[in-house]
């Protein structure tokens, strides 16, 4: 299991000294991976992969099946070693490193998996309190420390359970419980949420969000689910075929996204059109066609009546063929699939011009004949 510092006086019993006091985290990037890459025979996992995890920030990892997630967090939890690049934990590259010196880099880093991983003979308290006997922590620290950590995780009375007697989300959270046993500065989440039905995905959400804001934790999170990564992350990294093909702040990334990968994760807002617009397309104008577009907005534009202020500055009338609004990070994000009826190419231009000053993001999805 593996470790950190959380400088927080509440995060320690005041009745019972620490013997092992937490090692401070420094400032700044707390992961940095320089251009690794790792075959497995003729297979590519990961290709030049570059990015930076700053201190307290919650990153998620996306991509679908075969993307190199799982390689990546595997590399990063050192089990195992890129062909070639970087991986920095706390400034210290752990790729030449011994098992030995790979083992003490471990002590500051948790993991959560998405089975849980508990043994199964072990209470909650064992289990908890076991990365702590096997560092060789004294009973009475072990144990406030333990009952800390099931306080903040919920659990406290379930402490003398047994795993095969909870729920999939008190399993994940005795999970999370026993990562941060011995006050990791990294915590890397393996699909910690994949085996858990949407109630609990969102209780584990919050937990792990609730103890990024109050220690400070930095959290590295691995998921193929675009809306775990809406619900907690800070910034995303959108991953496929070893490659990152976008990176950036969620917010940015879900009212704009670039690639057409991350467009496909997010949904594409065509999928909700009739099918006479979805399969009848076209690229260029002809008389008697119409133009439809789709506008993202994100923030405080989100609020705005765009579309209203259009039609009074522009004297056109959009019709709106689908309409979707959603929160990420407690902020509005907008889409909007609108048609213009007999869209000449000047006018065309015109909304083009109009729109794409006030909005984030403006698509031209093509021309139709009908729009019904």
């Amino acid at each position: 299991m593996l470790f950190e510092d959380l400088p927080c006086d509440d995060c320690i019993l005041e009745d019972v000294p620490y013997l092992h006091a937490p090692a401070p985290i420094p400032e700044g990037a707390i992961v940095r991976v320089s251009n690794i890459s790792k075959n497995f025979g003729p297979v590519t996992a990961l290709d030049d992969v570059t990015f930076e995890v700053q201190r307290g920030e919650i990153l998620g990892i996306i991509g679908r099946s075969g993307a190199g997630k799982s390689t990546l967090i595997r590399c990063l939890n050192g089990l195992e070693k890129p062909d070639r690049g970087r991986i920095e934990i706390l400034g210290q590259d752990i790729v030449p490193l011994s098992e030995g010196a790979l083992q003490r880099v471990r002590g500051r880093v948790g993991m959560i998996f998405q089975h849980f991983n508990l043994l199964s003979a072990k209470t909650v308290e064992q289990n908890v309190a076991l990365p702590l006997k096997i560092a060789g922590i004294s009973g009475p620290e072990r144990t406030a420390r333990v009952w800390e950590l099931l306080e903040l995780v919920g659990l406290s009375d379930k402490a003398q359970v047994y795993p095969a007697k909870l729920s999939g989300g008190q399993k994940q959270r005795v999970g999370i419980a026993r990562a941060l046993a011995a006050h990791p500065a990294l915590l890397l989440c393996d699909e910690a949420t994949s085996a858990l039905d949407p109630e609990t995905i969102l209780s584990i959400l919050d937990l792990l969000r609730d103890i990024n804001r109050r220690l400070g934790l930095t959290i590295v999170l691995i998921t193929h689910e675009m809306s775990v990564v809406r619900a907690i992350a800070d910034r995303v990294i959108v991953m496929d075929r070893g490659c990152i093909v976008e990176e950036g702040e969620v917010q940015r990334v879900f009212a704009a996204p670039e690639a057409e990968l991350t467009r496909r994760l997010i949904g594409s807002q065509t999928s909700e059109l009739p099918s006479v617009l979805r399969n009848g397309f076209l690229n260029g104008w002809a008389q008697g066609m119409h133009l439809v577009m789709r506008l993202q907005l994100s923030g405080d534009t989100a609020q705005r009546p765009v579309l209203a202020e259009m039609t009074r500055d522009l004297d056109v009338l959009p019709v709106v063929l689908h309409a979707a609004v959603q929160h990420v990070q407690e902020q509005a994000v907008a889409s909007f699939v609108v048609a213009f009826r007999d869209a000449s190419e000047p006018l065309a231009r015109h909304v083009g011009e109009y729109l794409a000053a006030r909005v984030s993001r403006l698509e031209v999805l093509g021309y139709v004949r009908q729009l019904a």
